[in-house]
């Protein structure tokens, strides 16, 4: 019984096709960079062979567990909405979701005309809806504001780029410019 236990551990962790097809190393399937220099007609033994060794199987393991899986993608993105459910149902606050369904309803009244012409501009108009409503505070004349005071002061900086001058004594001094502010 002792000799099984050793056997078993020897040959690695167990580890069905789907997880040893599905493993990923740098974003790269681990099978594709086992086989990827070797002829077409040699590489399924080679993964064969692979998938034998105990150090393989650990490291497969090991990089299942660390790396991500590889639908993943850049961005996180929602799981689908089931057809059966509504489509604000997962906006946790009753309140938002009220707000979603009216913004939804006033924005495919604004764009009637195009949306039998049109299919995809409902997921859009979904999903504008659901941020205007989640995300009120993104969306106001405070924001506006923000973004103008951000503009004008790249402006400022360009112009004064522009015309050789700097609001900071120490910079002007470093970089040999003007002492007086251009006109």
């Amino acid at each position: 019984m002792g000799t099984d236990k050793q056997q078993r551990e020897s040959e690695g962790p167990l580890l069905t096709e789907n997880v040893l097809s599905g493993v990923r190393h740098n974003g790269q399937c681990v099978r594709d960079e086992v086989t990827a220099d070797l002829p077409p007609v040699l590489r399924s033994a080679v993964w064969q062979q692979f998938k034998q060794m105990p150090m393989a199987r650990w490291a497969c393991l090991l990089l299942s567990l660390l790396e991500p899986p590889g639908d993943a993608g850049l961005y996180r993105r929602r799981s689908r909405r089931p057809a059966s459910g509504g489509l604000f149902d997962d906006i946790p606050l009753l309140a938002e979701r009220e707000r979603a369904e009216k913004i939804y309803a006033r924005l495919c009244g604004r764009h009637s005309q195009r949306l039998s012409s049109c299919p995809w501009l409902l997921p859009i108009l979904a999903g504008r809806a659901r941020d205007l409503a989640v995300r009120p505070e993104a969306h106001g004349s405070e924001q506006g504001r923000r973004m103008r005071r951000i503009k004008g002061g790249k402006h400022t900086q360009q112009r004064y780029r522009e015309q050789g001058w700097h609001p900071l004594p120490s910079v002007r001094k470093a970089w040999g410019l003007i002492a007086t502010p251009p006109a």
